[in-house]
């Protein structure tokens, strides 16, 4: 690593002198600590000024530092434009506009070929597992520009990705088979391979999202509609002791270490409200918290909602539905309700579900 002799003034620093302090003489100590709280989205843009900042950044010891570091950033990467443009519309929820992001680094494991994503399918902390062109699966940090490739899944009747769990210094990918019972493989990134891990004799038309808490990776089961907690470190599956409430569109999450649920209560077969319950383990009963409230709950549906998709990230809930260029974010800790800018790229029909929420983050081992 250069030291701060080697420290040179980055071009445009002229207008610094003029409020009366040379910024360039700060020592190398001051500027890393500085860095270091910087958000991603700006510290990325630094690693251009000089070759000392660049190799810093991209040390290990101050990737290490950086992630004990709260950064409060946050992204809903919602839309993509996978076919023309090859980007994804991300939303900044603490200063209410959209970003575009490149996703044009990915591509196959053969380094001649470039291979685009198709599909996002899930995400957790700063990783996104996607799925490209090939058919391969990709893990990939968008704001560093990182990926990898894993290798195939082992052997099993139509096996999806169903959570990825982000560690400090690694991560584990969790794949599922339904078919004829509930199957399950995870892909570690400190043995980069798969292994079979667990099975449950229980049979689901399939498993819907899931959710990391004390160990346990809780996963909503469609048809029948139950709870199951799968213990990663053994391998276990278990079935939860709690009725499940009649909703459609569930999606379960995790909100100040509490399990939550959202979704939609029908009557006579048509979607009348939105709410959320929170699990009392205890009790093993699920307790309303909250509900949409009617007049946004009619603008997001527009007198004919039969379904929506839910995307959630540090106690902040997005709803969007297939079709409309309406996205409505509730923050359940402040207990706020706003609708979001326009998407930058445009009308619905042009663009496709990306639906992942990120912490940016610079990840060791991506």
């Amino acid at each position: 690593m250069e030291n701060e002799s080697s420290l040179k003034k980055p071009e445009g620093d002229r207008e610094n002198f003029e409020f009366g302090f040379a910024w360039h003489v700060l020592p190398f100590h001051i500027w890393e600590t500085i860095l270091l709280f910087l958000p991603i989205s700006n510290l990325l843009r630094m690693k251009s000024v000089c070759k000392a900042w660049r190799s810093l950044i991209e040390s290990q010891p101050f990737i290490a530092a950086y992630r004990l570091v709260s950064h409060n950033d946050l992204y809903f990467v919602l839309f993509a434009d996978f076919v023309n443009r090859n980007v994804a519309a991300a939303y900044n929820p603490t200063e209410d506009k959209w970003v575009l992001i490149s996703l044009s680094h990915i591509s196959s494991s053969c380094p001649s070929t470039c291979c685009k994503l198709r599909r996002a399918l899930i995400s957790d902390g700063s990783l996104v597992v996607a799925e490209d062109r090939k058919g391969s699966i990709v893990v990939s940090n968008i704001f560093t520009r990182a990926y990898r490739v894993l290798p195939p899944m082992l052997p099993s009747i139509w096996p999806y990705a169903l959570a990825v769990i982000e560690g400090n210094s690694s991560y584990q990918v969790v794949s599922v088979s339904t078919a004829d019972r509930v199957f399950s493989q995870v892909y570690d990134s400190r043995t980069e391979r798969w292994e079979e891990k667990g099975e449950f004799d229980g049979r689901f038309a399939m498993l819907g999202n899931a959710a990391y808490l004390d160990g346990f990776l809780f996963c909503l089961t469609h048809s029948p509609d139950k709870l199951l907690a799968f213990e990663l470190e053994r391998g276990r599956w278990n079935l939860v002791d709690v009725v499940m409430p009649p909703l459609v569109c569930s999606y379960i999450f995790v909100h100040q270490g509490a399990l939550t649920l959202v979704g939609g209560v029908e009557e006579l077969g048509v979607l009348k409200k939105i709410g959320f319950w929170e699990l009392d383990r205890l009790a093993k009963q699920w307790h309303p918290i909250c509900f949409m409230p009617d007049h946004l709950f009619y603008k997001f549906g527009n007198g004919n909602l039969n379904h929506f998709t839910t995307v959630d990230r540090c106690g902040k809930i997005c709803f969007c539905r297939s079709m409309s260029s309406l996205v409505l974010m509730y923050d359940l800790s402040e207990n706020r309700w706003w609708w979001l800018p326009p998407c930058p790229l445009g009308s619905c029909l042009k663009h496709e579900w990306f639906g992942q929420a990120l912490e940016p983050r610079i990840n060791v081992l991506v």
